[in-house]
């Protein structure tokens, strides 16, 4: 059980700040030193990689696939936890085909199926992106898949030797776990597929193998798509049942999140709270808490936590407007939270290959130039 001093916590994003050979640099730990300072509870640390050597869509992403990365990776655990927060990180086995173009690697997935981003479903500022359809990408062997496991078990157990909390294993919006959940995109008739229970085992063979190594007092959540909204893709029923299969093999949260490229303004929605109605059904099918996304006003976060819609709420984008965000609501300053104005500029420059930066926020992208920030500093 892992005790958290309130019920914010940050929604991982893709940021840029490590090196491309996967390892940490100060801007990455002044970072969220910022966000767990400014009170937020529970910080998910984006995307981690176990397996370098398939596609990804942007360079230096945080990796734990070597020994040679375990004392940044301790670095970060260290910093958040000084700065008063706890700390879980998001391992994923990848991309799949939503690397859609990658700067390097292999595009792999469960099936041939590319990703698409469709008229139409494209978030605020992104619109640009509509029409396409990324690389088809190669279906994984069963070898493959296997290898990938034991991988994922060794990234958990040096994130655990770091320090951190737990993990949180990325089975959301259509990345490469996730694609093997969905009918959408597995059409495989292997052990791997063909049924729900074949679409699950990827899944489950991660959270089996995992606990058998870390034993029971460390954390691993799982974030999920309620809903695909998607046609072929499973539904908020299907949701439910995998959030049920899930809680049956020991995960200890779900973070909730929905759609996938294909129906990408489920992720980034224009407005607050959009995703509540899928966090009260998967509430309903689990007896583990849930979290959920996309809460911006800390009025909207109480009302849900009140009305039992989720155990806890998470924000990105908001913490990346303001890092105090959770601070301010706590001591009733919420006017004086610099909000996020959904504009997305954070993933349009990083998609563009850039660090992320922020239209509201010009300390995104600096805060290791800022000493308040620095980690250990009280």
């Amino acid at each position: 059980m892992l005790e958290v001093k309130n019920r914010v916590a940050y929604a991982p994003t893709g940021k840029a700040h490590f090196t491309k050979d996967g390892d940490m640099t100060d801007q990455a730990l002044c970072y969220y030193v910022a966000r767990a300072k400014g009170g937020t509870g529970l910080i998910v640390v984006e995307v981690c990689l176990p397996v370098a050597k398939y596609a990804r869509p942007v360079r230096r992403i945080l990796g734990c696939w070597d020994d040679s990365q375990l004392g940044g990776l301790k670095d970060l655990a260290d910093a958040v936890h000084m700065a008063g927060a706890r700390v879980v990180v998001q391992e994923t086995l990848g991309f799949g085909s939503q690397a859609m173009f990658p700067v390097e690697g292999e595009v792999v997935a469960p099936s041939e199926v590319p990703s698409a981003i469709r008229k139409g479903t494209a978030p605020r500022n992104l619109q640009y992106m509509e029409g396409v359809t990324g690389v088809t990408p190669r279906p994984l062997k069963r070898e493959e898949i296997e290898e990938m496991e034991e991988a994922f078990v060794a990234g958990a157990l040096r994130l655990q030797k770091a320090g951190f909390d737990g993990i949180e294993l990325h089975g959301c919006h259509g990345y490469l776990i996730a694609e093997f959940l969905s009918p959408y995109s597995n059409h495989r008739q292997d052990e791997y597929g063909g049924s729900f229970d074949g679409r699950m085992r990827l899944a489950l063979n991660l959270l089996r193998k995992t606990r058998e190594k870390v034993g029971p007092d460390f954390v691993i959540g799982f974030r999920m798509s309620g809903d695909e909204h998607l046609e072929g893709g499973y539904t908020l029923e299907d949701g439910q049942r995998i959030a049920r299969e899930l809680e049956r093999a020991g995960v200890d949260y779900i973070h909730l999140s929905s759609g996938r490229y294909e129906a990408w303004n489920r992720m980034l929605p224009d407005e607050e709270g959009t995703m509540l109605e899928e966090a009260k059904a998967i509430k309903q099918a689990v007896q583990i808490p849930v979290i959920c996304p996309n809460i911006h006003d800390p009025l909207t976060g109480e009302r849900a936590l009140r009305e039992g819609m989720t155990d806890m709420i998470s924000l990105s984008r908001g913490l990346i407007a303001d890092p105090a965000w959770a601070n301010k609501a706590r001591e009733g300053r919420i006017s004086e939270i610099k909000r996020c104005i959904l504009c997305n500029t954070c993933l349009k420059v990083l998609f563009g290959g850039f660090t992320i930066r922020c239209a509201v926020n010009r300390e995104v992208g600096w805060e290791r130039f800022n000493p308040e920030y620095f980690p250990g500093r009280r």
